[in-house]
């Protein structure tokens, strides 16, 4: 089992907005206003205190960090990945998971052929797709590319036993 402060990545700083210490975030969940509920967010390297504003702007969002209050401040802050706390984290319901948990799963299909690891989830506009990579007891060399659809193809979800069960053939 993972320590609980693991960090989890939630985004990418981007350039200042403004003289009052706002920057541009990439935020790569489904709703940046979820920072506003975190006690405290991280970089790499140390704690930069809480969100306290979000607003978008032409289908961009900006963000405020407490203590953060000229351009130079958030300048400092530029390219910099932020981060929470695992334990963080809301709880979610029985059959939900966090896409994080699932890197490095083995992949098998019903047929128990072992098509890879999960390497990442890759977001596209109709549905979130696993990127299965080959391993040492993997089938093959491939790269897999597989729909993350619950249960449909995504059947099964084991976090104790590490693997995931797809309705996948083997050769596709």
């Amino acid at each position: 089992m993972r320590s609980s402060d693991r960090k989890i990545i939630l985004g990418k700083l981007g350039k200042p907005h403004g003289l009052k210490g706002f920057l541009y975030i990439k935020y790569f969940g489904d709703d940046p206003k979820s920072l506003l509920n975190y006690s405290e967010i991280y970089s790499h390297e140390s704690s930069l205190g809480i969100v306290d504003k979000i607003d978008n702007l032409k289908n961009r969002t900006i963000i405020h960090i407490s203590g953060i209050n000229n351009r130079n401040s958030a300048e400092l802050l530029r390219d910099k990945e932020i981060y929470v706390l695992e334990h963080q984290l809301p709880g979610l319901d029985n059959e939900e998971v966090y896409f994080y948990q699932l890197e490095n799963l083995i992949v098998k299909n019903k047929q128990d052929d072992i098509l890879g690891l999960v390497d990442y989830i890759m977001p596209t506009g109709a549905n979130d797709v696993i990127v299965v990579k080959p391993y040492k007891d993997s089938i093959d060399k491939k790269e897999r590319l597989i729909p993350y659809l619950r249960p449909e193809i995504v059947e099964n979800i084991d976090l104790e036993e590490r693997r995931i069960i797809v309705i996948w053939p083997s050769d596709y």
